[in-house]
């Protein structure tokens, strides 16, 4: 419904009265628990641990964590690949009543310090792999009292294995801690917001139960739609809350760690995979790869594809090769929105509008404002998309500053993209307003980048934007100048970088040296310039 050029997605959802999401998890857990049926397989082992298994695991790691003295109040990280522990210990976190916060495992140093610096946790659980990478980082920071390692032997004294802390008991008669829903944030994870370094998000229990809500209104309890493939990381807000929110609806999730062609598309006939939850790059790879044809997708009723915009064109050819499909549904949402804030129409009710973000979820309202005067528009107007309701955060840790900006006078969260909303009130986004470069569906901010890049003493100062790319969204590049009389190469300035950012904060698009920086008068980098400089080299090269 479409009143005063507002979008509504009517009426709100119901959520628990408790308002607390370890007690509705672990509700659910247990009621999908009567059987032996499989939560999650681990696409790269094998290994099948049942809802029976996570709801045990999850009560036994609380009660472990408890006794290490984790609180409500407190903030405990986790930063692993995804693995066959990582759901039960994130979910031990939250009955305990503190707060779950997630770390990408490829941070660089400086990546990983600038995060800490912002949850400082009290409490961080590791895979080995996390540890060997990150080890001197952790004991680097004053608020962590305690490390857990999920697998392998404890690769320092002082270090607790996630196998000994778990404390045995009776799960059906465990009760979390209390919690205030409607304040007490249960996830703080990551995001540039519209501008700069990474913010710590922080979403409520309030925030997480209406995410779980709306998956729970569009279940379709069908069996054609119960086995669902996903390589999304589970740092990611995405990958983490989909993740979850697919355990309490009973569906079984095929999951890996990281993308490996072969054995992602053998997954799909060997477990009779129906939904696909993917990224943009990943819908490229099905509608472009020879490999693709030489693997059987008849099983694949649906995909669902966030984190990005995905275009008619890719959708079209990637349903070629899935027989059977139904369509590639997209969602729209940030981080900020704990998750999706608009979704395309069920599979049940009707074929999606592709290339569209869908329509905003129920009890959520949306707008579309010009850019300069934030006068409201109508269908087929761009400007920016601003959000409302039960989805939006709590707001940024320890930024009240950030958190203000991101909202504007009649509360409604600025989202920093640019889109439209057709006559039906579906949305379209079509560009950004915010700086953040997409690269395959990871968050880029060119402010980390810019202050890497100069580090180096032969840069003056630079710019970082995304150079469009069909496979990965966007591939961050940089302008430098250099100061008067210095002399360094591409090359040399990329190893430069890459030996301090993370593989997907890398410069994918090159480094590109000119004369002087596009500014306004402020001082403001003008990205637009910078982009439009792109495209002319574009241009002259072919």
């Amino acid at each position: 419904m479409i009143v005063n050029n507002v979008v509504y997605g009517g009426p709100a959802l119901n959520v628990p009265g408790h308002l607390s999401y370890a007690q509705y998890i672990l509700d659910k857990l247990k009621e999908n628990s009567a059987g032996d049926d499989v939560a999650l397989v681990n696409g790269e082992t094998g290994v099948k641990t049942t809802f029976k298994q996570i709801y045990q695991e999850t009560v036994n790691a609380a009660n472990g964590l408890k006794k290490l003295g984790v609180k409500r109040g407190d903030v405990v990280g986790i930063c692993s690949e995804n693995r066959d522990e990582y759901i039960a210990a994130a979910l031990g976190v939250v009955c305990c009543g503190a707060t779950i916060t997630t770390f990408n495992l490829m941070y660089s140093k400086d990546e990983f310090q600038h995060v800490l610096n912002i949850s400082r946790p009290n409490l961080v659980i590791c895979s080995e792999v996390a540890l060997k990478l990150h080890h001197g980082v952790l004991k680097s920071q004053s608020s962590i009292k305690n490390i857990i390692q999920l697998n392998g032997a404890p690769l320092a004294s002082g270090i607790l294995a996630f196998r000994n802390i778990l404390e045995q008991s009776d799960a059906s008669i465990y009760e979390p801690a209390e919690v205030e829903g409607w304040t007490d944030t249960v996830f703080i994870l990551y995001s540039s917001g519209t501008t700069g370094l990474p913010k710590g998000v922080m979403l409520t229990h309030l925030n997480a139960l209406y995410a779980a809500a709306n998956f729970e209104a569009r279940d379709t309890k069908d069996d054609n739609f119960s086995r669902i493939l996903s390589i999304i990381p589970w740092f990611h807000a995405y990958g983490l809350i989909s993740t979850i929110n697919y355990l309490t609806t009973k569906k079984t999730l095929i999951y890996f760690s990281s993308f490996n062609p072969q054995k992602y598309l053998g997954a799909i006939p060997e477990y009779k995979v129906n939904v696909l939850i993917a990224v943009p790059p990943i819908v490229v790879f099905l509608a472009k790869a020879p490999i693709v044809e030489k693997y059987d997708l008849s099983s694949v009723n649906v995909v669902w594809c966030g984190a990005a915009p995905l275009s008619p064109e890719t959708i079209n050819e990637a349903l070629k090769r899935m027989p059977n499909c139904l369509g590639i549904f997209q969602a729209y949402g940030m981080t900020e929105t704990s998750l999706a804030a608009t979704q395309d129409v069920s599979e049940e009710t009707a074929l999606p509008k592709p290339g569209s973000g869908g329509y905003p979820l129920p009890g959520v309202k949306a707008k579309v404002v010009d850019i300069e005067n934030r006068r409201k528009l109508g269908p087929n107007q761009e400007g920016e998309i601003c959000l409302k309701g039960p989805v939006v955060m709590k707001g940024y840790v320890g930024d009240e500053a950030a958190s203000r900006q991101m909202i504007d006078e009649e509360g409604y969260l600025k989202t920093g993209d640019i889109g439209y909303y057709d006559a039906d009130g579906c949305f379209y986004v079509v560009d950004r307003l915010k700086e953040l470069i997409k690269y395959k569906g990871y968050q880029v901010p060119p402010a980390a980048l810019e202050r890497v890049i100069l580090q180096h003493s032969a840069v003056a100062e630079c710019g970082v934007v995304g150079a469009p790319d069909e496979v990965a969204g966007e591939l961050p590049t940089a302008f430098v100048v250099l100061k008067p009389g210095a002399k360094l190469t591409e090359a040399e300035l990329l190893r430069f970088t890459d030996e301090r950012l993370s593989s997907t904060t890398r410069l994918h698009g090159g480094i590109i040296f000119i004369s002087e920086i596009p500014k306004n008068q402020s001082g403001k980098i003008l990205r637009r310039a910078l982009k439009a400089l792109l495209q002319e080299k574009k241009k002259s090269k072919l």
